[in-house]
């Protein structure tokens, strides 16, 4: 399956032995069934038995495999997944787990920020309105520059925000999966071409509501942009192909 793959993250060859290794288990590549080997591991990508051992820690750390004395190493069950690691995430968008990772991302989204909207709205204060708002003169400034990577930085920041906003700790941690879901949408679902001035007005009238007061108004603004997304997602190649 041809995927679009954003710049490895992580340092040097640990870093991007983790991206490789990960992708392949994360996608059921044909070693993924098996044991992993670090010594085939560390021939087949040419580096050294430390490198294999770290990347693999950092595999397991993120439940992805265990490892057992005189088992070796070996894929957990899905499940056993963290699952809301932003690599494990981004693993899923960019494979054959495309549309249910979406779909997954979406549902926790909906579960969530309309009611990170309500908290923010009750509890906003003015270092809260400011970063809001800066973020959406960002969001409306790339829309009309037509820069599809600059409003999808500036959504991230302004939806970033509106968790912190929440002034609810566990709510601010999700930051990075919804960073995460709105990177895949942009990758998956947008072009150029689709950034649409509803959704801009959405988020305007989004943080107007937050900043306002107004718990209402922000729940259901909240609500309909995410509407907007879940309409791109059953438009998508991957929606309709579920159906």
């Amino acid at each position: 399956m041809n995927t679009i793959r954003r710049p490895r993250r992580g340092r040097g060859l640990h870093g991007w032995l983790v991206e490789e290794l990960g992708q392949m288990l994360v996608n059921g590549g044909p070693d993924a069934a098996g044991v992993l080997d670090p010594i085939d591991i560390g021939d087949r990508y040419g580096v050294s038995r430390s490198v294999v051992r770290e990347a693999l820690r950092v595999l397991e750390a993120k439940g992805l495999v265990t490892s057992r004395p005189n088992v070796g190493t070996r894929l957990r069950p899905f499940p056993e997944w963290n699952l809301f690691d932003q690599q494990v995430i981004e693993w899923r968008v960019h494979g054959p787990q495309a549309h249910e990772q979406m779909r997954d991302l979406l549902e926790v989204r909906t579960a969530v920020e309309p009611f990170a909207a309500r908290l923010a709205a009750g509890r906003i204060n003015s270092r809260k309105k400011e970063a809001l708002e800066s973020a959406c003169a960002a969001l409306v400034a790339a829309f009309e520059a037509h820069d599809l990577g600059a409003f999808t930085r500036a959504d991230i920041e302004l939806h970033s925000a509106l968790l912190a906003a929440s002034d609810n700790a566990m709510i601010a941690q999700l930051a990075g999966v919804v960073a995460e879901a709105l990177r895949a949408r942009e990758e998956l679902l947008l072009s150029p071409d689709t950034l649409a001035a509803r959704a801009v007005h959405l988020h305007v009238e989004l943080v107007r509501a937050v900043v306002a007061g107004d718990a209402l108004s922000s729940d259901a603004r909240m609500r309909d942009m995410l509407d907007e997304v879940s309409h791109d997602l059953a438009e998508s190649p991957a929606g309709k192909g579920t159906e």
